[in-house]
């Protein structure tokens, strides 16, 4: 992954680099960021732009994965898995204040909070188990959504791996 083009001398940055969901509120942020790392790079490597191109990628690529990631996994599509996480949040976030060295803090509590990545919020929310959970869910409904709407699957599914049809008592387990 890189976020820039040495033969063309230029670097992408905000959405052209990392397009995502605006559910963590983080875009602009992460923008900005961008903006502020390449400036500071710049500086730092007296305008020798293909160096600072490179180190660009490097620096930024992670913080741009880890946005994106967390705006597709840090909040759940079923309601159910969402509320739990909401429950979790709070009960984590108040028993990190009593046993900081025992509990992490809740993630979505610790983005956008100054000197804080988004990659260590993703090492964070990944630690808790968090990410992989939502992440399982949503693809899942994701799929679901996808096959149903573009009629690929035209059944319900079943918890027995079959089909149970609504307008009738016909049962079908397939093996």
């Amino acid at each position: 992954n890189f976020y820039h083009s040495t033969r063309l001398n230029i670097a992408i940055m905000g959405d052209a680099a990392h397009a995502t969901s605006p559910s963590v509120g983080m875009g602009m942020n992460t923008a900005l960021a961008d903006a502020l790392c390449f400036n500071r790079l710049l500086d730092e490597y007296k305008d020798d732009i293909k160096v600072v191109l490179n180190e660009y990628s490097n620096e930024r690529v992670k913080e741009g994965n880890a946005l994106t990631d967390l705006s597709f996994y840090l909040f759940s599509l079923c309601g159910s898995q969402a509320l739990k996480y909401v429950i979790y949040g709070v009960l984590r976030s108040y028993l990190s204040k009593w046993f900081p060295k025992l509990v992490l803090e809740d993630p979505q509590a610790v983005i956008g909070r100054k000197g804080v990545k988004l990659s260590q919020v993703y090492d964070m929310a990944t630690r808790i188990g968090i990410l992989q959970d939502i992440r399982s869910k949503n693809d899942c409904l994701r799929r679901e959504y996808f096959e149903k709407r573009s009629g690929l699957m035209t059944h319900e599914r079943s918890v027995w791996g079959g089909t149970l049809k609504k307008a009738g008592v016909l049962l079908m387990v397939i093996s």
